[in-house]
Formats: C-alpha cells, sequence, structure tokens
C-alpha cells in the first residue's frame, strides 16, 4: 500500500469534515480561540520495525508552528524512535512539516488527524555515516482539555523513513503511542 496516497488522501477529505465539525456555536469567547502560537512536548512507547528485526522501544516528539484557527495548524516536528535491534541500540530521528486537522471541535475534546512529509536521519544504519532520506509520519489523536490554552492528547502515530548512506538503504517503520502536553 502506497503510504503517501493515504496521507495526501486524508489531507484532502479532512478540511470538509473539520469545517462541517467546527461549525457549531459550542465554541465560545471565553475559551482559547486556538489560534495563535502551537507548541508541544510528548513521548511514549513503539514498535520500531526494520527489514529483518522489530522491537519494542521509545519515542520524543517536540512540535511548533502555528494554530490558524480550530481547525487548522501546520507546524515543525522534530522527533526520536530508539529501541533495541539484534542487540544494539537503534536510533532514528526525523524532521517533519505537519498538517493537523481537527475533525471534531468541542470545549473539553477535540479529535485530529495529522499528516507530514520532512527528512528522516539516523546513524545506526551504517557506523560512522549519517543516513538521510525522505520521511513521512501521521497520526489520531485526542486532545484533552487541561486548562483553557493547555490540553492532554494521546495519539496513535506512524512515521516512515527511507534511509541511506553509502550504497545502504534501509526503511525504518515506526507505530506507536504517544502522550503530549500541546500548547495552543
Amino acid at each position: 500500500m502506497n503510504h503517501g496516497l493515504l496521507v495526501a488522501l486524508l489531507l484532502a477529505v479532512a478540511p470538509a469534515f473539520a469545517a462541517e465539525l467546527a461549525s457549531g456555536d459550542e465554541w465560545n469567547s471565553q475559551q482559547s480561540s486556538l489560534e495563535g502560537l502551537y507548541a508541544g512536548i510528548g513521548g511514549g512507547g513503539n514498535l520500531l520495525i526494520v527489514p529483518g528485526d522489530n522491537s519494542f522501544g521509545y519515542d520524543a516528539e517536540l512540535r511548533l508552528g502555528y494554530s490558524f484557527n480550530p481547525v487548522l495548524a501546520i507546524y515543525l516536528s522534530g522527533s526520536v524512535d530508539g529501541a533495541r535491534l539484534s542487540g544494539r541500540t537503534f536510533r532514528s530521528g526525523q524532521i517533519v512539516a505537519f498538517v493537523q486537522y481537527h475533525l471534531l471541535v468541542k470545549p473539553a475534546v477535540m479529535v485530529y488527524g495529522r499528516g507530514g512529509i520532512g527528512v528522516g536521519l539516523s546513524r545506526d544504519v551504517v557506523p560512522d555515516a549519517t543516513a538521510a532520506g525522505l520521511a513521512e509520519a501521521g497520526g489520531l489523536g485526542v486532545e484533552i482539555r487541561v486548562a483553557p490554552n493547555l490540553f492532554l492528547a494521546p495519539e496513535l502515530f506512524y512515521r516512515n523513513a527511507s534511509l541511506s548512506t553509502r550504497g545502504i538503504d534501509q526503511q525504518v517503520h515506526t507505530v506507536g503511542l504517544q502522550l503530549a502536553l500541546l500548547y495552543y
């Protein structure tokens, strides 16, 4: 299955759903407008998959960008995923530009989908070399309001990177569950 096509399809369809759901009168002026600076930090567990091996590991992510309205946010994300594969530590990182759409906007809870494209990096593909390549990522999550501008967000995510260095190519897939703290 072509993951890029799936991400593009989700991004194309999401605005129509989000606009319909966000048009309700449930949002009032005393709550955060969800407009302006968007920042987040998160971490969790993952299943890191490379050809011939996979293992459970960890993930961490930082986000910084801009939220245009209660429906749409655009931001840069820096993430790292790691696990022990075949007795050695394997880490990969991604720097990805994301588009995030809220599929459901309510005062206390919101549901979102996000997708992005960027660059993947790892120093663990070949010793003493940095592998780089195209990276794609996406996720589905729920934002739970804990303060006027602060949300707790559990998310199911997927990341893919096609890394290459010194004639060696490696696919890295990551599926995981993350808990993030988000500020609007």
